[in-house]
């Protein structure tokens, strides 16, 4: 049981949390574990990490408009350099931003998958309105990236990507996943 303790404590350590270890006070403790330096918005995000991010930092100068919180964090895998969850007020703050970014990176709505290359569009059934979207496009310095909206929890995902292939980080969002339709699998709702 110690090990399962330590291993949680770490984990919860590499994404900036505080490495705790389990109280022996017998009633018990509801305080969640601290994360120094961490807003509550912002702790709100990293506790919904899935999988898949190390070493996580809040972003407080350069967020994405009508963002109120995000964090930024190393990854697990060898083909992402970094995972950016950000929150916004609404479902319709965060589209707004992540149609303008995609429209700003040169990939027009509804234009293909990952799979394809440079695309964007729903990745649940319904038509062009749908709100869940993903994109992938390469930056100007020919570096992938992924950018994914979870809607109802109003949080934008950002996956950027150490060579040009949209299509390993599709699968590394996507990674698990065993939902028709689903979702990707780096964060969800904390409870």
């Amino acid at each position: 049981m110690a090990v399962i303790f330590a291993l949680a404590a770490a984990a919860v350590a590499a994404c900036g949390g505080a490495a705790t270890t389990p109280s022996t006070d017998p009633a018990g403790s509801t305080a969640p574990p601290s994360a120094p330096g961490f807003s509550a918005d912002e702790r709100q995000l990293l506790d919904g990490i899935v999988r898949g991010a190390v070493d996580c930092r809040p972003v407080r100068e350069e967020l994405p408009d009508r963002a109120i919180a995000g964090i930024e964090c190393g990854a697990d895998d060898p083909a992402v350099d970094r995972i950016g969850f950000y929150r916004f007020e609404n479902d319709d703050d965060m589209l707004d931003v992540y149609f303008a970014r995609m429209i700003a990176e040169g990939v027009a709505p509804n234009s293909g998958t990952c799979g394809d290359g440079e695309g964007e569009g729903p990745y649940w059934p319904g038509g062009d309105e749908v709100p869940a979207r993903e994109g992938c496009f390469l930056n100007d310095f020919g570096y992938a990236n992924y950018r994914a909206t979870l809607p109802g929890e109003h949080v934008y995902i950002g996956v950027l990507g150490r060579t040009n292939d949209m299509a390993a980080l599709e699968s590394f969002a996507w990674l698990g996943n065993r939902d028709t339709p689903g979702t990707p699998t780096l964060w969800a709702e904390p409870r």
